[in-house]
């Protein structure tokens, strides 16, 4: 069991000259992006492997709700949709995440909407989520 002498544990290390602060940040393994970037506007329409593994790099295994169903989904890790004509491309593919199994149900989601319910969702330790209007 944890007691109040775990929970100091760092008083002593102050003594020595340590710094206990940056001992208790969380360390950043991933920086999320929440809105499309420049790169992202070209290789969106470009139905080729590379663009899709880019565009899968930035987005796979992050959460998010849908505000229209209130199910919580987590992307695809390894499969995107494209789809032909104006204004679409690639697609991220959401996986309800309660329901994992054989019979998963999958979304198609846009780059846009994704973006903006990533941003607005809490994600796992390690990934840092930055809004355009504070993260440059």
């Amino acid at each position: 069991m944890f007691g109040d002498d775990d929970m100091n544990f760092d008083l002593q290390l102050e003594k020595f000259g340590i710094n206990t602060g940056a001992l208790k940040v969380r360390e950043v393994q991933r920086v999320f992006r929440a809105w499309v970037e420049d790169w992202e506007q070209e290789a969106r329409k470009k139905n080729d492997c590379v663009c899709k593994a880019q565009l899968l790099a930035k987005y796979k295994g992050l959460v998010f709700r849908d505000p229209d169903t209130l199910r919580t989904f987590y992307i695809c890790e390894d499969n995107m949709e494209f789809r032909r004509g104006r204004e679409n491309g690639w697609l991220v593919i959401g996986i309800w995440a309660d329901n994992p199994g054989p019979d998963k149900e999958l979304e198609p989601y846009t780059l846009e909407l994704a973006c903006e319910l990533i941003a607005d969702y809490p994600q796992k330790d390690g990934i840092q989520v930055l809004r355009e209007d504070n993260g440059v």
